[in-house]
């Protein structure tokens, strides 16, 4: 298992592309570059199981749990602090599940590949979100999101179950996964608190 721990910048982009090999490693469910200055420290560990990488990331929010709620459940939003996210909107409700389109480009070291996704989203207000991908080049791909208050503020959890479909690159897929991942949960975290700052 290996294990690094992030205060910098992040980002998120899923997707579907030409080969699955490429696409796996560029994508791995959420990627991004560098936007501003970090303010929350995040912890995230990655492990892999035979096809399944699983990640976990965690961070104490400065927020409340409803602003957090409203920041991770707006979805049309995440261009706005997503980096490299070109869309990303809702194209149907039907109760607590809501299926979201996102496009944007994935990058790996000096690659760029446009990629895009279709999730589906099973929200349980106002502390748990779970989706999966129903569209794209990944084998598999799994999320929870949790919100747990806090008296000084407010936790939130990633945990994620990624199947790429690439074994050959090995620990450097599974560092592309982690990188990727951490970016996207960082750039999330940030918004969340600076949102919450704001309405302070």
């Amino acid at each position: 298992m290996s294990t690094i721990r992030e205060d910098g910048p992040s980002g998120r982009i899923a997707g579907t592309g030409a080969t699955r090999g490429a696409v796996a490693v560029a994508l791995i469910a959420t990627m991004g570059w560098a936007h501003a200055a970090a303010a929350v420290t995040i912890s995230i560990t990655a492990e892999r199981h035979g096809e399944i990488i699983e990640i976990h990331a965690s961070a104490l929010l400065k927020a409340e749990a409803a602003t957090a709620w409203r920041v991770l459940t707006d979805y049309g939003r995440y261009p706005e602090f997503i980096p490299d996210l070109r869309v990303s909107r809702v194209v149907a409700r039907r109760g607590p599940t809501v299926t979201v389109d996102q496009a944007g480009d994935a990058r790996l070291w000096l690659l760029r590949m446009p990629l895009e996704i279709t999730f589906e989203i099973t929200e349980s207000p106002p502390y748990g979100v779970r989706s999966r991908a129903v569209a794209g080049s990944l084998r598999a791909l799994e999320s929870r999101y949790v919100l747990t208050p806090a008296s000084s503020g407010v936790y939130l959890d990633y945990t994620g179950q990624i199947a790429p479909g690439f074994e050959l690159l090995g620990r450097v897929e599974e560092y592309a996964v982690q990188q990727n991942v951490a970016r996207q949960f960082q750039a999330l975290a940030d918004e969340i608190e600076r949102s919450s700052a704001a309405a302070r």
